[in-house]
């Protein structure tokens, strides 16, 4: 049988304990890899941090969690070397932190464009730079960076979220070139209406929910099982011969013209 082994290698996850990232973080782990996942620490949320490790190791999993504010570098960096010291090296980093506040850009204040700018997109760079020299050293690594289809349509209802998440599109542009001739490949997925807490609650009423899905000609919103299969791919050997790409994940829907 064909399948997707990641025995022996190690992976990051920033922002891993809910949604996509969970959806991740718990896959990549039945493929075989260690993982470790950063989450924000809150108090609420902890619990269900222990739950997502215990189902993962009474599975046969290896994971930890880590609590990281995705936007302090030096807490990153620790985390990286804390890795590659008892890992070896961090094979797999994966950028799936994100906060997507729909308001008017009219209303936008500059405050908060550039809070949604550094979460959005500073978080992705500091992962970048705290696990790149440790994948240079290796002879390689995979970059995954979690966009959004709203670089393609502005959907989600925020300029700086979908600024935010284009701007990874350069990143990713030139990590490629400048980085793939080491062995570092980086691959942007974006998804699009995957059926998180986010999307039950932005679509609350059953009828606006039952527009947006006539909407994905495939007849389904995206799970986050779906996104986390790609993420999984792309970092297995299945990928050895993909950089540089955008990956959009969305039933069809950003095409859609019905």
């Amino acid at each position: 049988m064909v399948g997707i082994d990641l025995s022996g290698k190690t992976a990051l996850v920033i922002g891993g304990s809910r949604g996509i990232g969970e959806a991740i973080s718990r896959l990549l782990c039945q493929a075989g890899a260690h993982v470790a996942f950063t989450w924000t620490g809150r108090a609420e949320v902890a619990f269900k941090v222990q739950a997502l490790q215990a189902e993962i190791r009474s599975a046969g999993g290896s994971v930890w969690a880590e609590a990281v504010d995705a936007l302090d570098f030096p807490a990153t960096c620790a985390l990286a070397a804390r890795l590659e010291h008892e890992r070896g090296r961090v094979d797999v980093l994966v950028c799936n932190v994100g906060a997507n506040v729909a308001r008017p850009a009219a209303s936008l204040s500059a405050e908060e464009w550039r809070k949604g700018i550094s979460l959005n997109l500073d978080s992705a760079f500091l992962a970048v730079r705290a696990v790149l020299p440790g994948m240079v050293a290796a002879g390689g690594g995979r970059i995954i960076l979690i966009g959004s289809s709203a670089v393609f349509d502005g959907g989600g209802g925020a300029i700086d979220y979908a600024a935010a998440k284009a701007g990874m599109t350069g990143m990713m542009t030139y990590l490629c070139r400048e980085y793939a001739r080491k062995g570092v490949l980086t691959n942007i997925v974006h998804p699009c209406v995957i059926e998180t807490e986010l999307l039950t609650e932005r679509y609350a009423d059953p009828s606006a929910k039952q527009k947006l899905l006539q909407q994905i000609p495939v007849g389904r919103f995206g799970r986050p099982s779906d996104v986390a299969g790609m993420v999984a791919f792309l970092a297995s050997g299945w990928g050895d011969y993909i950089t540089g790409q955008e990956i959009l994940l969305d039933g069809g829907r950003t095409m859609y013209r019905g």
